[in-house]
């Protein structure tokens, strides 16, 4: 099945009067992104390994890096069904996260997460700053550090997606999903606040001299994204919870559209989807009394195809060239990160 998929994927793009077709073509790449990551994520559960593990494998093979079924343009086309998959994602993580039954094991979670975040972080940026790596070619002490640092924080994020893709595979509940998932989304608040601020002093420290004088500053720039994102999350939430009481049916289209205005919107005012909806998921379960359970049973005809996608266009937006180049150092630095988070 994937491969007759594929063959009309081939076989449409063969028909298109140009490579790719304008809003045709992302429609088209949209279609088999989803239809063939499923296929994917079918085979490799049928090997007894992980959907979302077959799911990036499809995104990679037939990406524009591989077989280039859908090209460059269809892939940068998808960004806004990208961005409401986040949106999906970090609402669903927000409101499965409940403070009250979590408190009992809050300081363990808050432990873990914290010795995993800063051991990651650490010795991520201490290897990238002594070593010295070829794309830091050119600049100062202080910038190199920089850099380093940023990279740090990318390292050390971890990913909710990934978690809830996993639970929701194995169909897994209790206290060990629970608190890993909490983990997560704590660890992720704090990776979301650190690379903010460590954007922000890079941005100002890379700055041409002279060049940036109409520009916001830093920590202006940084308190839009990150309080007017929470205050945005709020909005969301009230939304959510008041179309739930009032209206009391099609919930699930409501967070979509929801999703759509935050992915679109959010990022035209400097505002970020992810912290949007996961502030809104937190509110729903903790505050506004609607609770994560009813939102996971409406988008849960809709979570496979969400994570189909989302890790589809994960997978297809690797660049096997600069893979290529940077295996060694990319391998190297996979096993040092894994390290520091089993340590």
């Amino acid at each position: 099945m994937l491969g007759v998929v594929a063959a009309l994927m081939a076989s449409a793009r063969s028909f298109m009067p140009t490579a790719d077709a304008g809003d045709a073509g992302v429609a088209l790449g949209f279609g088999f992104v989803l239809i063939a990551a499923m296929q994917a994520g079918d085979i490799f559960a049928a090997l007894r390994l992980p959907r979302l593990t077959g799911y990036l494998a499809c995104g990679m093979l037939f990406g524009p890096a591989v077989a280039g079924l859908p090209t460059p343009s269809m892939v940068s086309g998808l960004r806004l069904v990208n961005g409401v998959a986040v949106g999906l994602i970090a609402l669903t993580a927000g409101s499965e996260l409940n403070l009250k039954q979590l408190r009992p094991r809050l300081k363990a979670v808050t432990y873990v997460s914290g010795v995993a975040l800063s051991l990651t972080l650490i010795s991520t940026t201490l290897v990238l700053a002594l070593i010295n790596p070829p794309f830091f070619a050119g600049l100062s002490t202080a910038q190199r550090w920089m850099a380093a640092c940023s990279m740090g924080v990318l390292f050390a994020s971890l990913s909710p997606a990934v978690v809830l893709a996993m639970l929701s595979e194995n169909a897994a509940a209790g206290p060990v999903g629970g608190g890993a998932l909490g983990g997560v989304v704590l660890a992720g608040i704090v990776i979301i606040v650190l690379f903010a601020v460590v954007h922000a002093l890079a941005a100002g420290m890379f700055a041409s001299p002279g060049g940036g004088g109409h520009e916001m500053s830093p920590v202006v720039q940084l308190s839009i994204e990150v309080f007017g994102s929470m205050g945005g999350g709020l909005l969301v939430g009230l939304a959510i919870a008041a179309w739930y009481r009032v209206v009391k049916g099609h919930l699930a289209l409501f967070i979509l559209a929801v999703c759509v205005v935050s992915a679109e919107v959010g990022t035209r005012l400097h505002l970020d989807p992810l912290i949007i909806n996961l502030t809104a998921g937190l509110l729903l379960e903790n505050a506004l009394g609607l609770r994560g359970a009813i939102i996971a049973r409406v988008l849960e005809p809709a979570a496979l195809p969400i994570f189909a996608v989302f890790f589809a266009l994960a997978g297809a937006k690797l660049s096997l060239h600069d893979l290529r180049a940077m295996w060694g150092l990319a391998l190297g630095f996979a096993l040092l990160r894994a390290g520091a988070l089993v340590a």
